[in-house]
């Protein structure tokens, strides 16, 4: 039964496919988590998201804990043409939707990101979550135009926003409106980056979550990726009374992340990057050894191998002699 239901889920997301989207590379690692391995690896692979495992008592225990989401989903499942996992929780099933949504997370880290966004964005706002994740990381990592960057992120913020309202204080819903405008940030001219409102409902979500779950890397290193933007348009002066950002604190957050977690390569990947923002020159060196240690890690995912590749991408253009293009 379980294994007829899977074929259904991958069959009913690759019809809703368009194969519009550029595929995982296969020149990098590929990765199984078919079967039981999803959850035998599952603490590992959400080191940044820390979601609880999709089962049907998580989701009960969700839709006790925020009334309004519990009504959406009852309300998409009651919907002509909903998803058969979606449906089922109509006449009281729930196992059918937390099957469907490990399949999302599944996808995601096996790098079939469109096909994780397509069936996701079919299974209600549990469903959902996953979903714009996987487009978030999508356009980050494996979209190479800027303006193709812009449409994605504003798609996965609105997304974000019509959800918050059903699971205010979800931390992981918060994070992912806040990444969302965090990349659109970086792409932005400095005039349409300070009048966005962006930077400072940005760091306010994060100084919030950050005082909430101390121990995740993550909210430390967006919070350095978005002070280095800010002393790179304006300077440390500007940026420390204006935003309260500094090139220092930007590297100390960036410092207190390593300190936390130094498995995750998105984290070398934003340092480094955050680094050559702040135009240091005392910082070749430590960019470099953060570059290599990077790539010395070995990817759990399709998310942390293209991180992989991205620091490799920054230490090949430092290491590029002058003068070669």
């Amino acid at each position: 039964m379980r294994r007829w239901f899977l074929s259904l889920l991958i069959s009913v997301a690759s019809t809703a496919s368009a194969g519009t989207w550029v595929a995982y590379p296969n020149d990098l690692p590929q990765f199984d988590y078919s079967g039981d391995l999803l959850l035998t690896h599952w603490q590992e692979l959400t080191l940044i998201s820390r979601v609880d495992f999709p089962d049907v008592e998580h989701i009960l225990d969700q839709m006790k804990a925020y009334p309004n989401l519990a009504l959406r989903t009852l309300q998409d499942a009651q919907q002509p043409g909903a998803h058969p996992a979606l449906h089922a929780v109509a006449e009281g099933d729930y196992e059918p939707l937390s099957i469907a949504i490990q399949e999302v997370w599944r996808l995601h880290y096996e790098g079939h990101f469109e096909e994780a966004y397509e069936l996701g964005m079919q299974l209600g706002p549990f469903g959902k979550v996953p979903a714009i994740y996987a487009l978030s990381m999508y356009a980050a990592l494996v979209v190479e135009d800027n303006n193709k960057k812009l449409e994605l992120f504003a798609a996965s913020a609105s997304q974000s926003e019509a959800l918050l309202p059903l699971s205010p204080d979800y931390a992981f819903g918060q994070f992912g409106l806040v990444y969302s405008h965090a990349r659109t940030l970086e792409l932005l001219d400095t005039s349409a980056a300070r009048s966005s409102g962006y930077i400072n409902s940005s760091l306010e979500i994060l100084k919030d979550l950050h005082e909430r779950y101390p121990d995740r890397a993550i909210y430390l290193g967006t919070i350095g990726a978005i002070q280095a933007g800010i002393v790179e348009r304006v300077g440390s002066f500007l940026g420390r009374i204006t935003y309260g950002a500094t090139e220092s604190r930007a590297i100390d957050a960036f410092e207190q992340a390593l300190e936390l977690e130094r498995s995750m390569p998105v984290i070398y990947n934003e340092y480094t990057k955050a680094l050559a923002r702040l135009n240091n020159s005392d910082s070749h060196d430590h960019s470099i050894e953060l570059l290599t240690t990077c790539i010395g890690l070995t990817p759990r995912n399709a998310e942390e191998a293209l991180n992989l590749r991205a620091c490799q991408r920054q230490l090949d253009a430092m290491q590029k002699p002058k003068g070669k293009s």
